[in-house]
């Protein structure tokens, strides 16, 4: 969401009534909205996951030093909400650790199947290929693709490639007209097979970044 603007969340539960939201970069909540929030190092950056029927519970786990990670479940279903906080250096650890962590705890404490991981990771595959003026890998490395592949390795599938098998717009940036995929969604095989619909829709009123909207059976 754009944080600066009102009128966020009524665009996304009039328009798509959703089960479930995870929200990076949040607008204020609506007075008699409950959700689950959670700050990063920005104070006014919030991370927040909410359920319609507020049927789900907040995971404890350790401080993230504001990195800005929130993990909740519903039932036997576990969401890794995931912001990369830019005053860190996304591609490296923390960010991979602790979601490498977070999700190794929930599979040992709770024997979690079920895990969604999705957020704004401020990451696109194909910055390794140094595509705009901005130089973000070295020559013959590949920073962000290994990040990708090592989520891919935990057990997960990339939602996003099951119905865009080619790189989607999901973040408008004002100072290039590339059009970077930095937003995504991961989930483990039996949710990834339940995956039955996903859309990109046009939020450029609200955000400089499109929502990815999921239906899972």
């Amino acid at each position: 969401m754009n944080k600066r603007k009102s009128s966020c969340w009524e665009w996304l539960l009039d328009q798509h009534s959703p089960d479930y939201v995870m929200a990076q970069e949040a607008s204020p909540l609506p007075e008699g909205l409950d959700a689950t929030v959670r700050t990063t190092t920005k104070k006014s950056n919030r991370t927040v996951f909410y359920s319609k029927n507020q049927n789900h519970e907040k995971i404890k786990m350790e401080h993230d030093e504001g990195m800005g990670i929130l993990v909740t479940r519903y039932s036997d279903t576990y969401f890794i909400n995931v912001y990369a906080n830019l005053d860190f250096t996304p591609v490296d650890p923390p960010l991979l650790g602790y979601i490498a962590k977070f999700v190794s705890h929930v599979r040992r404490r709770y024997a979690a199947e079920n895990i969604i991981i999705a957020g704004d990771f401020n990451m696109d595959r194909r910055m390794d290929e140094n595509p705009t003026g901005s130089r973000f890998a070295a020559k013959d490395t590949y920073p962000t693709n290994d990040f990708f592949d090592a989520i891919l390795d935990m057990g997960f599938s990339d939602c996003v490639r099951k119905f865009y098998p080619d790189p989607v717009q999901t973040h408008r940036n004002n100072r290039s007209k590339f059009p970077w995929e930095i937003d995504h969604m991961f989930a483990t095989p039996i949710l990834f097979d339940r995956l039955e619909k996903l859309a990109i829709p046009d939020a450029s009123e609200l955000s400089d970044h499109n929502p990815i909207i999921a239906d899972f059976k």
